[in-house]
């Protein structure tokens, strides 16, 4: 009957859409991947050129300042970084932690409130975070222009950025 060709369409209307966010899901995850191994080549190659540097200068008896130490270990644990994205399982393990907020911190996800699906989430979701303030209430609340916590401040624009749409 109409029921089941209504039903039907759905169904084949939810397996289209869920296909295509699936192919939008891993283009954008390659991209991020693709990023990451570039990023890996570029700075991998830059660092190996520092590192030899140091290091040659330091077999040629020049006198090589402690400090450059600081930068060839922060730069290896950068590396590090970038090639677990890269190559690694890094992605997976976000994944992974993804889905456990998902599941157990949905308070961090209600959205702001003129969000046309604001709606979508319980009160007990959005009261988690209910009490922390905006950045601009945090620092740097020293400067007279700083906002007061829960203080709508409205936003003056000098007339002549306005360009007559306000007037």
């Amino acid at each position: 009957g109409v029921g089941g060709y209504a039903k039907l369409a759905k169904d084949n209307v939810l397996d289209t859409v869920s296909e295509r966010m699936k192919l939008q899901r891993e283009i954008q995850m390659s991209i991020n991947i693709a990023r990451a191994r570039d990023s890996l080549q570029w700075y991998g190659g830059l660092y190996a050129v520092f590192v030899t540097g140091v290091t040659t200068a330091k077999l040629a008896g020049k006198a090589v300042p402690p400090i450059v130490l600081a930068p060839i270990a922060m730069g290896g644990f950068m590396l590090s970084n970038m090639a677990d994205m890269a190559y690694g399982t890094k992605l997976q393990r976000i994944v992974k932690e993804a889905e456990h907020m998902i599941e157990h911190e949905r308070g961090r996800f209600p959205p702001p409130k003129q969000a046309f699906f604001a709606n979508k989430y319980s009160e007990e979701e959005k009261a988690v975070y209910a009490d922390v303030g905006a950045v601009s209430t945090y620092w740097p609340g020293f400067l007279p222009w700083a906002r007061k916590a829960n203080e709508d401040i409205p936003v003056i624009v000098p007339a002549n950025e306005t360009d007559g749409k306000n007037e």
